[in-house]
């Protein structure tokens, strides 16, 4: 049942109807204690969409969400390019079920705030004193990443987490340069950065690290020259590196050390992207290859096969790789003709909620994706800079 509300900025109506919502859904349970439906808030959660298409998705998934972190939602939808339109406010609540008895056990409460063109600034007025206080506060930021942004700029103060998701950029490589701003920008001094899309590389990154956890294969990987990352194009920027193979460049090379060798990156074709990396101690380049590549529907904006390679005194390679039928992540090791292989994990296709759950359980930065980033945008503005028509 969602309840439209007249006056939007009125914080004693809002709450109001709230309370009404849950009495009138909950029905008589509430006097009986073994039926009883608790009305439940653990967590602020602010989320912010552009269009009407992420705001009826959003809707969907954060009934997921809230059976795992039952919270205050507030919803905002602006529509920045749109005829001016003063803000329009609306209240629902919906239950969990228990599985077993059918019966509803929880009861979570939304707000949904729709603006369009010059009232969209005005959103962050009427959402923030709807906050519950004392609670821990996410915002989940689905637009354009922009440090000048307003909108963004006053959400992000009165938040403790922030997260997004790359994977969802229309411009990945501005977009994953306006993020690395954020660590160094005083509204973030207290937020933690959280990013989907490094998620969904959890396993790629765990099954890698995995070859470093072999003695015998160690004075191989000490001499690794080549790094392969092949990929598939973003859905929403088909010709645009996906921001996943950036982040995987990224992590090796924060993680073994390698520094960026200040030469422009040539390109094999439109779909190769060569940097040149010197790692510490025995100096010696290592060239990492970007290969945009064909794939399926499903695949858009993700990795497809990781290959670290040496061919110094003896050939040896160390990959891993989706199966043919996407269903798995396969690690392999090539020492000469012995092929030895490594686990296989699952690929899960987790949905944006689990994702988004997972998020809600961390308040630190990562700081090994913060490394990652900063080394992935280092390589963005190399492209930038020595490739313009890339940019």
């Amino acid at each position: 049942m969602q309840i439209q509300i007249e006056k939007t900025l009125d914080v004693e109506v809002v709450e109001r109807e709230l309370a009404e919502l849950w009495k009138q859904s909950s029905g008589d349970r509430e006097t009986d204690d073994d039926a009883a439906v608790l009305r439940a808030r653990v967590a602020n959660l602010l989320v912010f969409v552009p269009d009407d298409e992420l705001l009826e998705e959003a809707h969907q998934l954060l009934r997921d969400l809230t059976a795992v972190h039952p919270s205050r939602t507030l919803m905002m939808l602006g529509l920045r390019g749109a005829p001016d339109q003063d803000i329009e406010m609306a209240v629902d609540s919906f239950f969990q079920t228990d599985k077993r008895t059918d019966r509803k056990r929880l009861c979570c409460e939304e707000v949904t705030l729709k603006a369009q063109g010059i009232f969209v600034e005005e959103l962050p007025s009427a959402a923030l004193p709807l906050l519950v206080s004392d609670l821990t506060s996410f915002l989940w930021w689905r637009d354009q990443v922009q440090v000048a942004d307003k909108v963004f700029d006053t959400l992000l103060r009165a938040t403790d987490r922030l997260v997004i998701d790359s994977a969802e950029f229309a411009d990945p490589k501005n977009d994953l340069l306006e993020t690395d701003r954020l660590f160094d920008q005083d509204c973030c001094e207290n937020v933690g950065i959280s990013d989907i899309n490094w998620a969904r590389l959890t396993f790629w990154r765990e099954l890698l690290a995995d070859f470093y956890d072999v003695p015998t294969y160690q004075p191989w990987l000490d001499k690794t020259d080549y790094v392969g990352i092949d990929y598939v194009g973003p859905e929403r920027e088909s010709t645009s590196v996906a921001p996943q193979a950036l982040l995987i460049a990224g992590w090796l090379a924060s993680r073994l050390g390698w520094s960026l060798i200040n030469e422009a990156p040539p390109a094999k074709n439109d779909q190769t992207l060569i940097f040149k990396f010197l790692s510490q101690g025995v100096k010696r380049k290592i060239t990492v290859e970007l290969n945009r590549v064909e794939g399926g529907s499903g695949i858009q904006g993700k990795l497809v096969r990781v290959e670290l390679r040496t061919n110094v005194d003896k050939p040896a390679s160390f990959s891993v790789a989706r199966s043919t039928d996407n269903l798995h992540l396969l690690a392999e090791a090539k020492l000469g003709p012995r092929v030895h292989r490594g686990r296989v994990l699952p690929v899960r296709n987790r949905s944006a909620a689990q994702l988004l759950s997972r998020e809600m359980e961390i308040l630190c930065n990562d700081n090994i994706y913060q490394q990652a980033l900063a080394v992935a945008t280092t390589l963005i503005e190399l492209l930038k800079s020595s490739h313009p028509d890339h940019s």
